[in-house]
């Protein structure tokens, strides 16, 4: 039986385990478990000193076992994560409708199809194929996604400004094989594209179906095309982009072509930041051999803007003196002299370089909201989709969009939506002829042409 005397009983629990406040515990020691008064009589100061060892011992395992928990929990995570990504697979293309069966759906199908997913008919999206894999530059791979299926997934992607992801779906591939297949037609399409995008040496003047029309014939007969710049978006790197930042504060790259009389590209060059002004872009391509500028044949000309000089291989409209079409139709007043006529007519003909844009962008919406690329192969999509507007233009006459543009007046602020490597003279002859038509002789000679011109356009309009 337990006496009453027993130290069990004399302990006081309310002061050493529940009243934590009380006057007698103590501030340190073993004051928190043991009552030190009654240690006296059944332990002396080295057995409370050794609690207080233990109290510290637990204290710094347990900081050991967190530091050890925190070092440990993003491993075991990450060893989830990988086990439920290569382990635990779920499959992401379950559609019954594979790459092939999509393909076989748009073949056998409405044929406007066709036109709405690939921009170009049926026929022309075969002839696009067979003239890719005639030349070499698309050959049949080992994968299981033919040249018609990759030829697909470009056009869908150029044509809808649509990324890896929805496309991978689409065609119920992975986004690496979407990718893989993209930039392998993007540089078979600029191989064939240098073929495409080239000035013809034999067109020495207006097409023989502009001759009949006295509003351009005999005026402009030498003239062979037009010049210009356009704004294509832009994805530069950060510390680069405030170059590429146009005057409409949207971040672009400045891009100059030329274009015949029947919307055909005959030059593009591409690169330029979207804050540099059109004529340095045009004094660039001209001046340095590399960028491959096509001259014109020898007493033709292209027609170009005020924004740029007069030239022997380049007429611009007279200065300070009304020019575009939309000016002269909005204020309903007819041409007051000369000069106002023949900018009038200069500014008619030399709008089938802004049809050309417009049916470029509208056609491809990529070039309106580029895509993360690297910037060498931003430039490749831009000559690229020039290229495929010239394959369309050449092999469609009855195209629906270049029929809708051809006689639409355009002004060049609503429009928003490299080299060629076809150089037709030697580096040596080509700077040779920069520093001889860009003279400031050769420059007085073609501005009293147009002045002349002007006086004849005159008398016989009066």
């Amino acid at each position: 039986m337990v006496s009453p005397n027993d130290p069990f009983w004399t302990f006081d629990f309310d002061d050493a385990y529940f009243d934590s406040n009380d006057d007698d515990m103590e501030s340190s020691g073993c004051a928190d478990d043991i009552d030190v008064s009654d240690c006296d009589h059944d332990m002396d100061v080295s057995d409370c000193d050794y609690y207080m060892d233990i109290g510290a011992d637990t204290d710094s395992d347990y900081d050991s076992e967190e530091d050890e928990f925190w070092i440990v929990f993003p491993l075991v995570s990450e060893m989830v994560a990988y086990f439920q990504r290569h382990y635990d697979k779920r499959p992401m293309h379950i559609s019954i409708l594979s790459g092939k069966d999509y393909m076989a759906e748009v073949r056998d199908g409405n044929p406007t199809n066709c036109h709405d997913m690939f921009c170009m008919t049926l026929d022309l999206f075969y002839h696009l194929v067979d003239e890719l894999k005639q030349h070499g530059y698309l050959k049949k791979g080992k994968g299981h996604v033919d040249v018609q299926e990759a030829v697909a997934i470009f056009l869908y992607m150029v044509g809808h400004n649509t990324r890896m992801r929805p496309v991978g779906d689409r065609f119920q591939h992975s986004t690496e094989i979407v990718r893989h297949k993209f930039h392998r037609v993007l540089r078979a399409v600029h191989t064939y594209g240098q073929h495409l995008i080239k000035l013809d040496p034999n067109v020495v003047g207006l097409p023989e179906h502009m001759q009949s029309n006295n509003k351009y014939y005999p005026w402009f007969e030498r003239s062979i095309g037009a010049i210009d710049g356009t704004h294509i978006s832009a994805r530069p790197p950060t510390e680069r982009t405030q170059p590429h930042r146009s005057r409409k504060s949207t971040i672009t790259t400045n891009v100059m072509c030329a274009c015949d009389h029947d919307m055909k590209f005959t030059y593009v060059h591409s690169g330029w930041e979207g804050s540099a002004h059109d004529s340095k872009v045009f004094e660039e391509a001209i001046k340095d051999p590399k960028h491959g500028f096509p001259w014109p044949p020898e007493g033709s000309y292209y027609l170009v803007d005020s924004g740029y000089p007069i030239g022997a291989s380049f007429l611009s409209p007279h200065k300070a003196t009304r020019y575009h079409a939309q000016e002269f139709r909005r204020s309903s007043r007819q041409p007051a002299s000369g000069k106002e006529l023949f900018n009038y007519r200069h500014s008619s003909l030399h709008m089938v370089i802004e049809r050309s844009f417009g049916v470029l962008k509208a056609r491809f919406p990529i070039l309106s909201c580029m895509a993360n690329y690297k910037e060498s192969r931003q430039r490749l999509v831009v000559f690229a989709c020039c290229a495929l507007h010239n394959f369309i233009c050449i092999n469609n006459l009855r195209d629906e969009m270049f029929n809708s543009w051809e006689n639409l007046d355009v002004n060049r602020g609503d429009i928003q939506a490299r080299n060629n490597g076809n150089s037709p003279e030697s580096s040596t002859s080509a700077k040779r002829r920069h520093v001889k038509e860009m003279s400031d002789v050769v420059k007085r000679a073609m501005g009293e042409f147009r002045d002349e011109v002007a006086v004849r356009m005159w008398e016989e309009y009066t």
